[in-house]
Order: C-alpha cells, then sequence, then structure tokens
C-alpha cells in the first residue's frame, strides 16, 4: 500500500495549488476540514499530514496533536503564518509537530520538506518491520529454550522408565527361572516378584512426570503458567544451558547466589532473562584484551525487591553507549553482546513490573541489574 500525504486546510483555492504543485511527485490527499482528514487517515495509509495553522472548529496544532494519539507513525507538518509562530515552536517542543513552514510556502521547499517527510515515515516503517522480525526471531528463539529445558527435564523421568524396565525384565525372568526348577522356590519367586512391584511404581512415576511436562510443551506462550520463581534455581539452569552451548568455558564465571528471591512470573521467562545477561557478560568478559575475563553473578533482596546482578570485566562502556544498549544492536559488534536479547529481556522484566539497569561499578566493570517486584518482603540482602 502506497503512503499518502494528506493535506488539510479550510481555503479550497489552497487546496486546489498544493494538488496542482505536489500532485504529480506524491500520492496526496487533501481535507478542507480536520474532521475530513482524520476520517482519510481511517481509510488509507498516510505518511505525512501537513496541515494549516488557522481552521475553525479545531487548529492545526489541535489536529496533530489528536494524529499524534491516533496515528503516531505518521509524519507531522504545519503551515503557519508568523504571527502563530510561537505556537508552532510550542508544538515542536512538546513533540506534536516534526517541523514548521511559514505562508506563503515556495513549491520547491514545499516538495523537499515532503519528500523528507515521506523518506523518514518509509524508513520507521522499515526499521518496525526489522523490530518484528527480529522479535519473531527472538520467539522461535524462547521456544528452543523452552524445548531444551523440557528435553533436560524429561532426561530424568525417561531414566527411570528405562532403569525401572531393566530392573522388571530381570526380576521377571529370575521369578520364572525359580518357578521353573523341579522344586520350585516359591519364597525367591516372590521375593522377585516383589522387586517387580516396587520398580512398576517407579516407572509409573517416571510416565506421569512425563505426561505433565508434555502437557506443559502444549501450552501455547500465553498459557504458560504465572508461578513462584526461585531467581536462584533460574540463574543454576541458565549457567547450565550456557555450559551446553559452550559459551561458559570461555570466561571465569563467579557465582553467589545463597540468597534465593522469590518472583511471580514464567519459569520461562526468568530462564530467558538470565540466559541473556550471562550470555551478554560472557561475550563481553571474553573479549576483554590481555586478561581473563571474569563474569560474576549474585542474587539478592534489596528491600521487597528481588535482584540479580551480572557484572564483567569487558569493555568499558560510555554513557552514551549504556543508554543505546537496551536498542535491538545499538551498541555495535566492536564492544561484543549487543544484539536483540537485552532489548526483549528488558521488555520482559517491564512487563513483569521490573527493571533492567546498566551501570559501571567501582571496580571498573559493567554491571546488569535486574530488578523484580518479590513475593517475600522484609528481607535483606547484599
Amino acid at each position: 500500500m502506497t503512503a499518502h500525504v494528506l493535506f488539510v486546510d479550510d481555503e479550497e483555492p489552497n487546496l486546489i495549488v498544493f494538488e496542482a504543485v505536489c500532485g504529480d511527485a506524491f500520492p496526496v490527499l487533501t481535507a478542507s476540514s480536520a474532521a475530513q482528514g482524520l476520517q482519510l487517515m481511517e481509510e488509507h495509509e498516510i505518511g505525512v499530514v501537513l496541515t494549516d495553522q488557522r481552521m475553525p472548529g479545531m487548529t492545526g496544532i489541535e489536529l496533530l496533536e489528536k494524529v499524534e494519539a491516533e496515528h503516531p507513525d505518521a509524519i507531522r507538518l504545519l503551515i503557519t503564518a508568523y504571527s502563530d509562530l510561537q505556537a508552532a515552536e510550542d508544538a515542536i517542543n512538546r513533540g506534536h509537530v516534526r517541523r514548521y513552514m511559514r505562508k506563503p510556502w515556495e513549491p520547491e521547499t514545499l516538495r523537499a520538506e515532503l519528500r523528507d517527510a515521506i523518506d523518514l515515515y518509509a524508513l520507521n516503517t522499515r526499521v518496525r518491520e526489522l523490530e518484528q522480525r527480529l522479535l519473531d526471531s527472538e520467539r522461535a528463539y524462547s521456544a528452543s529454550v523452552v524445548a531444551g529445558g523440557l528435553a533436560d527435564e524429561l532426561r530424568s523421568p525417561l531414566g527411570w522408565i528405562r532403569n525401572n524396565l531393566t530392573v522388571i525384565e530381570t526380576s521377571v525372568k529370575a521369578a520364572a527361572a525359580a518357578l521353573a526348577d523341579a522344586s520350585p522356590d516359591i519364597t525367591r519367586a516372590r521375593g522377585t516378584l516383589a522387586q517387580v512391584d516396587t520398580a512398576v511404581g517407579d516407572a509409573r512415576d517416571g510416565v506421569k512426570r512425563i505426561l505433565e511436562l508434555t502437557e506443559k510443551m502444549a501450552q501455547t506462550p500465553e498459557e504458560a503458567a504465572i508461578e513462584v520463581v526461585d531467581l536462584a534455581d533460574a540463574v543454576r539452569v541458565a549457567l547450565r544451558k550456557a555450559e551446553n552451548s559452550g559459551l561458559r568455558g570461555r570466561a571465569l564465571i563467579d557465582v553467589a547466589t545463597g540468597v534465593e528471591p522469590k518472583v511471580m512470573a514464567t519459569r520461562t521467562n526468568i530462564v530467558h532473562i538470565a540466559l541473556n545477561l550471562l550470555a551478554n557478560a560472557i561475550q563481553r568478559a571474553a573479549s576483554r584484551p590481555g586478561g581473563q575475563g571474569v563474569v560474576r553473578v549474585t542474587t539478592a533482596m534489596l528491600g521487597d525487591e528481588a535482584v540479580l546482578d551480572v557484572s564483567d570485566n569487558g569493555p568499558s562502556l560510555t554513557a552514551e553507549q549504556m543508554e543505546a544498549v537496551f536498542k535491538p544492536f545499538g551498541v555495535g559488534g566492536r564492544l561484543h553482546g549487543a544484539g536483540v536479547g537485552l532489548a526483549i529481556s528488558k521488555r520482559i522484566a517491564e512487563e513483569l513490573g521490573g527493571r533492567i539497569q546498566v551501570s559501571a561499578t567501582d571496580d571498573q566493570e559493567t554491571l546488569f541489574r535486574l530488578v523484580l517486584p518479590s513475593v517475600q518482603g522484609g528481607a535483606s540482602g547484599t
């Protein structure tokens, strides 16, 4: 679908001139009132809104305030007379308007401004599409985290079943042999069959556990159960996953999770955040020039909040880089560890009522801190 330029002006001659000047260069729609302009925005893809300031009923700035609220992606431009410049500047400062143009406008200047605005709209659209693809990729990654976790959990009950089937097979053969003798050994047969009974019970427990896990696997992400999650336990799971993926051997990891804060969340989400923070820190520490990379992981209670700290002695970040680190690929590959994982982790933390912060420690290490509301209050930690 082609993005249109919408021009709103209550004077019909201005609409005619605008179409004559810009109609060949852009897909153009015109409206003689703010209400008509808003209606057109509901019916068409509008990339740029250009409006006159002085109109009856609703001024141009008031119209663009509504556009900002209802169609925030549209680029907003204002045409104003000299006497309205202060209002236009105020609108720019409040973010309602990208730029204003003074009357009378020059055709070439107007076309140039509209071309820049259309290009900006197209760029923003491509960025949103890329972010959505990144989110989709991250969801697929999350699914692999879930699958990996289930595989780990399935391994134990499958082991129980396999071992107990071996016990059952061996015991049944022994019981049959005891009964097949010329003088059947009833006591021996009963003893081996008692082992069969115990093994069947253990195997049944294994089957029950597998059924529970497969039911959990069948849930969609929206159906995933919110439960009390041990932050320290989630760290231990994330460390195992980091080790299985080959990450852990790239840096020395110092773990102190004696404090075990509890939070309300899905277990997968908390493991996901912990794994992303660990992967980021390990990759950064591994790039430390001329020395051993170290990652420190601690859990704590600070008031009524659960805290997970992950720090590394990798390349230091400037204040500007710290502001960009939670944007997808915001820091860049030079500093390692940058990517979509931190951005997604920050969003998950905020959805859980928490936050992720980045700062420099007194030892010049980079610290990422996850803070979440705790389900246990009053404890304190370091």
